[in-house]
C-alpha cells in the first residue's frame, strides 16, 4: 500500500492542470524530483496548491539515487543503443541513407548527436551520475548543455524518458513510494524492448484505477472548474477520499496476476466496471433512502405506551403528553435514518458520488456528506 503519497516524474515543473486537478482528488501528496540548485518555475496555481494544501512536495535527489539509477539503467542501455531497431527508427526520422552510418562508430555518433541537437530533451546534471553523463556524451546520444543550460544535459528524448523512469524507480524503491506521471509514454518508451522497468503493473493498477474512476465521475471539462473549488472539495471530503483510496489500494494488493501490459489493461477494464456499477447501486440506495425518510415521518404514530397513559392524565395535560409522544417518535425515526445514512456515507464509493454531486452540478440527491447533519437537510 502506498499510503497516499506518490513520486511524480519526469518533469520538475507541473504544467498539466487537468492531471493536477485529478491528482488532488485522489492522492494525499505528490513529490517531484527537484535538484538543490534548481528553483521550479511554478505557475500561480501550483504556488496556491503548495501553500494552501501542502499537496506538492519537493524531493532533493542524492548521490545514492543517481548511482543506483546508473547501475540499473546501464544494464538496459547498451543493447538498446546497439540495436538496429533503435538506429532504424532514428534513420527514418532523418530520412538519410543508412549505408553512410551502418557500422562505423564515428558516423553513428555523429548521426545520433545531430538527432539530439534537433529534438532532444534536457535532464539536470544532479539527476545523473557523472560516469553516465560522460558515457552518453561519448556515444552521441547526449550533448552538453550550452549557455543558460550549462547545468543540463541534452539527451535523446526516448533514452532520456527511459532513464528518468529508472531514476524515479530507484527513488521510489528507497522511499517506498509509487511513481506517477502525466506522460503516458513513460511506461511504454523504447518500444523495442520489454524492459523490466515496466513490470511493476500492480503499482500502475493502483493509481491508474483511481484516476480512471475519478476521470469517469468528474466533468470532462474539469479545466474549467476553478482551482479553489477543487481545493474546497478536497478539504471537505478528505476522510471520504482517504477511504476510497484505501479501498483501491487494498484491491491492488489482492490482485496477483498482473505480469504484463495486456493483463493490466484487462484488470483496469474489469474492476472499473465493477466499481462503477457498485457506485450506481449506491446512488440508487441514496435515492431510495431519501424517499424512505419522508415516508417515515408521514407514518409516525404515538407509541402505545404513551397512548395508554392518557387514560390517567387530565384533559389539560393531554396535549403535552401527545406532543411528547410525537417528538419521541420523531427523534427515534431521525436517529434511525441518520444511522442508515451514516452507513451509506461510510461506503468508500460515496466519495465518487460526492464528486459527482459537487463537480458535475447534478441535483440527483442531496450531497452524501450533508445528509447526516440534521433533519433540516432532508
Amino acid at each position: 500500500m502506498s499510503f497516499g503519497h506518490a513520486l511524480y516524474y519526469p518533469h520538475i515543473n507541473l504544467t498539466n492542470k487537468n492531471w493536477i486537478k485529478h491528482a488532488l482528488l485522489l492522492w494525499d501528496n505528490i513529490s517531484r524530483i527537484v535538484p538543490d540548485s534548481v528553483e521550479p518555475s511554478d505557475s500561480e496555481d501550483i504556488i496556491t496548491i503548495k501553500s494552501e494544501s501542502k499537496f506538492i512536495k519537493d524531493y532533493r535527489p542524492t548521490s545514492g539515487d543517481t548511482s543506483q539509477a546508473f547501475y540499473n539503467f546501464s544494464q538496459e542501455l547498451r543493447p538498446i543503443i546497439e540495436s538496429d531497431a533503435f538506429f532504424n527508427d532514428r534513420f527514418f526520422r532523418r530520412q538519410r541513407e543508412r549505408r553512410d552510418y551502418e557500422r562505423d562508430y564515428h558516423n553513428r555518433r555523429s548521426f545520433f548527436s545531430d538527432m539530439v541537437q534537433s529534438s532532444g530533451t534536457y535532464i539536470h546534471v544532479e539527476k545523473m551520475d557523472r560516469d553516465l553523463k560522460g558515457y552518453l556524451i561519448d556515444i552521441g546520444v547526449a550533448i552538453p548543455g550550452q549557455r543558460e543550460w550549462e547545468d543540463w544535459v541534452k539527451i535523446d528524448s526516448e533514452i532520456g524518458m527511459l532513464y528518468m523512469t529508472y531514476f524515479a524507480k530507484s527513488i521510489s524503491k528507497n522511499k517506498s513510494l509509487p511513481i506517477v506521471t502525466d506522460v503516458e509514454q513513460s511506461f511504454s518508451t523504447s518500444l523495442y524492448f520489454e524492459s523490466k522497468i515496466h513490470s511493476d503493473y500492480k503499482n500502475q493498477f493502483e493509481y491508474k484505477l483511481g484516476n480512471l474512476l475519478i476521470e469517469t465521475i468528474v466533468p470532462k471539462n474539469i479545466n474549467d472548474v476553478p482551482l479553489d473549488r477543487i481545493l474546497d472539495v478536497r478539504n471537505k471530503y478528505d476522510s471520504e477520499r482517504t477511504a476510497f483510496f484505501n479501498e483501491i489500494s487494498n484491491l491492488s494488493n489482492s490482485i496477483s496476476d498482473l505480469d504484463n501490459g495486456s493483463a493490466l489493461k484487462d484488470a483496469l477494464n474489469q474492476h472499473s466496471r465493477i466499481i462503477l456499477k457498485e457506485t450506481k447501486n449506491l446512488e440508487e440506495l441514496y435515492n431510495l433512502n431519501k424517499i424512505e425518510t419522508a415516508t417515515k415521518f408521514l407514518s409516525i404514530s404515538l407509541p402505545t405506551t404513551i397512548a395508554s397513559l392518557t387514560e390517567y392524565v387530565s384533559e389539560g395535560a393531554k396535549p403535552f403528553v401527545t406532543a411528547g409522544g410525537i417528538i419521541f417518535g420523531m427523534v427515534s425515526a431521525a436517529n434511525s435514518v441518520k444511522k442508515d445514512k451514516l452507513e451509506l456515507k461510510q461506503n468508500p464509493k460515496s466519495y465518487l458520488l460526492n464528486l459527482k454531486s459537487e463537480l458535475s452540478g447534478g441535483d440527483i440527491f442531496t450531497r452524501v456528506n450533508d445528509t447526516v447533519k440534521g433533519i433540516r437537510k432532508w
